[in-house]
C-alpha cells in the first residue's frame, strides 16, 4: 500500500469514543512515480494518492488508500484501492503491529478471456520495530495465500531510518518469495531502497533510489522492474 505530489487540503475529524480516545485522519500525496516493493506501479509515470484512517487509543487501526495504476498491469484497472486493519502498539521494548490488507482493483474483469488471472490480493503482516533514538530499525513480514495469482507469497522486509536534524535519511531491503503455480515463472526478486525525506510548512518531501535484483521480471518492460528515482509531496491532515 503501499508502500507513496501537490497536495490537496482535505478535513479530517476527531471524536471521543468511551471511554477512549479516536481519531480520524486523512492523506494525500502526489509522486512522480508509484512504487512498491521496487517496481514501478504506473509504468514510471506520475500519480496521484491519497487516503482516510482511523486510530484508537486501544492500537487497533483501519482505513482506505488509494492510487491510481496502469492498467496494462492490473487486468483493465487503472485504480487501485486498498482497505486495512489491525493492532500496533508496544510490547515490553519493541512496537508491534499486526495486521490485514485488501488489495482491490475495482474495475478488473479476471473472467475476460484476454486477462485471465485475479489482480485482487489479501494479505496478512506481523511487524516489529525499535527507536534507539540515534535511529530506528524494522523488521516485517508479509503472507499472501495467493499473491496477485502467482501463487502463495512472503515478502520480508528490513528497514532503518535514521533522523538528522529535520531531515531522515532511510534504506530498505526487501526480498519476494513465492511459491509458484505451475505455469508460472519463477517471480522470485530482491528490491532495494534509500531515500531522505523532511517536512517543510505542512507538507512532506520524499526523494527516493529503488532498484531490484532482477530487471527481466516485468516481462518485457525492464524500465518498469529497474532503477528509478521518485519524487513525492504528501500532506496530512
Amino acid at each position: 500500500m503501499k508502500l507513496k505530489k501537490l497536495a490537496i487540503a482535505i478535513g479530517t475529524a476527531t471524536m471521543l469514543a468511551t471511554p477512549a480516545m479516536a481519531e480520524f485522519s486523512a492523506n494525500v500525496a502526489l509522486t512522480t512515480n508509484y512504487v512498491f516493493r521496487g517496481i514501478s506501479q504506473n509504468d514510471n509515470a506520475m500519480a496521484l494518492q491519497g487516503g482516510f484512517d482511523y486510530e484508537h487509543s486501544s492500537g487497533l487501526y483501519a482505513g482506505v488508500w488509494g492510487s491510481n495504476v496502469d492498467d496494462q498491469f492490473f487486468a483493465e484497472s487503472s485504480l487501485e484501492l486498498d482497505t486495512y486493519f489491525g493492532w500496533a502498539g508496544d510490547v515490553g521494548p519493541v512496537s508491534l503491529d499486526v495486521g490485514y490488507l485488501r488489495y482491490n482493483y475495482p474495475d478488473s474483469d479476471p473472467d475476460d478471456p484476454n486477462i485471465g488471472y485475479e489482480t485482487d490480493t489479501d494479505e496478512y503482516h506481523v511487524g516489529v520495530s525499535k527507536d534507539f533514538g540515534v535511529a530506528s530499525v524494522g523488521f516485517t513480514v508479509y503472507y499472501s495465500p495467493d499473491f496477485f495469482d502467482l501463487g502463495d507469497g512472503t515478502y520480508y522486509d528490513v528497514g532503518i531510518d535514521v533522523p538528522i536534524g529535520s531531515f531522515t535519511l532511510s534504506a530498505h531491503y526487501g526480498a519476494t518469495e513465492i511459491d509458484e503455480k505451475s505455469g508460472v515463472g519463477d517471480s522470485d526478486y530482491e528490491d532495494y531502497r534509500i531515500g531522505v525525506s523532511t517536512e517543510y510548512a505542512g507538507f512532506g518531501f520524499d526523494l527516493s533510489y529503488t532498484d531490484t535484483s532482477d530487471d527481466g521480471l516485468c516481462n518485457g518492460t525492464p524500465a518498469v522492474c529497474g532503477d528509478k528515482v521518485a519524487f513525492t509531496v504528501s500532506k496530512a491532515f
